[in-house]
């Protein structure tokens, strides 16, 4: 005699009071198992009576079942079947977590109860965006012998997908071409996924920000996300917020942001006060899975008994980057996923102003001169300033824009200065370090200040620091 574990598929009484017993093994394979006699033998009747009475609760709860059973007249037929709980069966294998922001949950249901028809298990379509791997796809099966268990997980990722919030799913690795099984749905924090340390970083500013769906391509932002239109600008360089003077082309890009997000309330408020933002983003198109090839689509991961083509229809949401791979040269590469955002104040900084430009060349390399006049030399090469350490008049030039405000302007030095802004002199004060001097200004806009140092060489030490005061 054999035994075998599953679960009761079809229970199938016909004539001569034959029962067939349809049961899904641990393997996910079928098998057909038979109950003679059921109105025969009055001996047996209350045990095959009983059998068929436990496999019909067992297909009611769907509970698994273990069922002895030996071969005759050409079949499988059951001598003993018995209810068994899951804590019986074996642990799922090739498990994993994975934590992500929920774009897409899609219900699927398939009838076919008709003579000839298939029927398949009805499951959820999972869609995460997972850093580090992109757009998943992940099945959860909605007719789980712990139904309420199925039901609440359901909830879970609805909820996640409304709220814009991430989850962290334990799932199991099947067979090649179908999606991980989800085993268990736990909430998480959706900041944490957001604020993904890889991925662009782009400046610019927020030109549109809508929450109509767009579509371009046959792309389509699913209703989670706003659809933000960003234009890059020149990335600050060094300190005191310098842009570098280089050429740049500003680039439009489509943004997709989770709009139930605190980097949505940045984004708000930089369109609403014309403000600078640095962006990270994320292009999903370019992702790639952990086996190494493409990350998966709807088409690309049918289950057996999968839903009909015409279900492709009903997962429309997830298809946010697809217009990527087909889009004509010269228009829109695709819709980049915002990981992370940062405000800036209106001219950058709300305490130091940006510099346009810097010029402390006579600090650095002393004044243009081949050699210095009247200076004997015992050798036969050109002499600096600098080289011959002969004290010079050197000016540090600054050009900046300034938030209005009073500013203070520090400079430590050894020598006697003069500042200057736009040719103007200012009143220098002492500090309460010696070689710490101070002047200040009420200052709007663009402005150049100038300092100017008598008897400087150039192994002395300059700083100069501006800094708003209120």
């Amino acid at each position: 005699m054999s035994v075998t574990r599953g679960f009761v598929q079809k229970i199938d009484v016909g004539r001569a009071g034959l029962v067939q017993v349809t049961l899904i093994h641990e393997d996910t394979s079928t098998g057909v198992y038979v109950i003679r006699d059921l109105d025969g033998d009055p001996e047996r009747f209350n045990e095959r009576l009983s059998q068929l009475g436990v496999l019909r609760d067992a297909m009611n709860r769907a509970e698994p079942v273990e069922i002895e059973h030996q071969p005759r007249e050409g079949a499988n037929e059951i001598n003993r079947a018995v209810r068994i709980t899951r804590d019986e069966l074996k642990c799922p294998l090739n498990t994993a977590t994975v934590s992500g922001l929920v774009v897409s949950v899609t219900v699927f249901s398939q009838q076919g109860i008709e003579p000839g028809g298939t029927e398949t298990a009805d499951h959820a379509d999972v869609f995460l965006f997972v850093p580090g791997a992109g757009l998943r796809n992940f099945r959860l099966g909605l007719q789980n012998p712990e139904r309420l268990v199925a039901a609440e997980q359901l909830r879970l990722l609805l909820d996640a997908e409304a709220g814009t919030r991430a989850v962290a799913l334990m799932v199991e690795y099947g067979s090649a071409g179908t999606p991980p099984r989800i085993l268990a749905v736990a909430a998480e924090d959706a900041e944490a996924i957001l604020d993904s340390k890889d991925g662009t970083e782009v400046s610019g500013f927020v030109e549109t920000l809508s929450l109509i769906r767009i579509t371009t391509g046959g792309a389509v932002a699913a209703a989670t996300f706003a659809h933000v239109r960003f234009t890059t600008a020149p990335d600050f360089t060094g300190p005191g917020n310098t842009v570098a003077n280089s050429p740049f082309v500003p680039t439009t890009l489509e943004l997709l942001v989770p709009k139930n997000s605190l980097v949505y309330k940045l984004f708000e408020a930089g369109l609403r006060d014309n403000l600078r933002m640095r962006v990270r983003t994320r292009d999903l198109t370019a992702d790639r899975n952990p086996a190494g090839g493409t990350r998966p689509t709807p088409s690309e991961t049918p289950a057996t008994g999968s839903a009909p083509a015409s279900a492709g229809a009903l997962s429309h949401r997830v298809r946010i980057l697809e217009a990527a791979a087909t889009a004509p040269p010269g228009q829109a590469a695709s819709f980049l996923l915002v990981v992370g955002a940062e405000l800036l104040a209106p001219i950058a900084s709300a305490s130091r102003p940006v510099w346009i430009n810097i010029e402390r060349d006579s600090l650095d390399r002393g004044p243009e001169c081949d050699c210095a006049e009247g200076v004997p030399s015992s050798d036969l090469s050109a002499k600096t300033l600098r080289d011959l350490k002969i004290p010079y008049r050197a000016i540090w030039k600054g050009l900046g824009c300034f938030n209005s405000g009073v500013y203070r302007i520090q400079i430590e030095a050894d020598v006697a200065l003069v500042v200057k802004l736009d040719g103007e002199k200012l009143c220098i004060h002492d500090s309460s370090n010696p070689k710490v001097k101070f002047a200040y200004a009420c200052l709007c806009g663009e402005h150049l200040i100038e300092v100017v140092l008598d008897d400087w060489i150039c192994d002395k030490e300059f700083l100069i620091d501006v800094y708003r005061l209120r």
